[in-house]
């Protein structure tokens, strides 16, 4: 089985990766970021994390996708509250369409139940709604403290809790939808030119092959 996981740079993403991979899992990476909004250090943070994982296996291919254009043309159009949400279903829409690149047959995320506003069990089932390829969560059952010990073990952690600026954050309002409704979302996204916004980042990304450090 071949999966893509959307590694983020932070603790949970890499774990998340690694639990596959002892799956037998293939996994090709694919890292979003907001570069030249804000600076490389998360793309830095993956490549080091990426050549940790690729001592499961090597060499790793890493994706590094540009969502700023995404982030700028939403934070003037939307509700500021669903903006997360929308981000992590362009997220996944993008996610996709490399794993039709890349024959994959699923995609793998990083999130556990309730860590984040946009992990709430009702905002989780409407994210995965954007794409249909299945989307595995490994960590949706852990609690942090048990990921930070997965990450210690595996040599990820040291380098996931260096600073970032999350793509994930940037426009974000503190007061987030806890309970979206997936009209409501639907309702927006009618408004906004999805297959192009999709298409000019695929358009931007780059490709990388990583082998273990």
């Amino acid at each position: 089985m071949k999966a893509i996981a959307l590694i983020s740079g932070g603790i949970d993403s890499p774990v998340s990766a690694y639990l596959m991979l002892t799956r037998g899992v293939e996994i090709v990476y694919a890292h979003f970021h907001s570069f030249p909004i804000v600076s490389k250090s998360s793309i830095y943070k993956t490549i080091k994390l990426v050549e940790i994982l690729a001592k499961y296996q090597s060499p790793s291919i890493l994706y590094l996708i540009p969502l700023g254009d995404v982030q700028t043309y939403l934070r003037t159009r939307v509700d500021p509250r669903y903006l997360i949400i929308l981000y992590r279903r362009f997220m996944l829409r993008i996610a996709e369409k490399l794993a039709e690149r890349e024959k994959a047959e699923a995609l793998v995320t990083g999130e556990s139940l309730g860590q984040v506003s946009s992990q709430t069990l009702q905002n989780l089932r409407v994210i995965e709604e954007a794409v249909r390829i299945p989307v595995l969560r490994p960590l949706i059952g852990l609690d942090k403290e048990e990921i930070k010990d997965i990450a210690k073990s595996i040599g990820t952690y040291e380098i996931s809790i260096k600073p970032q600026e999350d793509c994930c954050t940037l426009f974000v309002p503190r007061r987030q939808i806890t309970k979206a409704r997936i009209e409501e979302v639907k309702r927006i996204e009618e408004e906004l030119p999805i297959g192009k916004l999709v298409d000019q980042a695929l358009k931007k990304i780059e490709k990388m092959e990583i082998s273990s450090s």
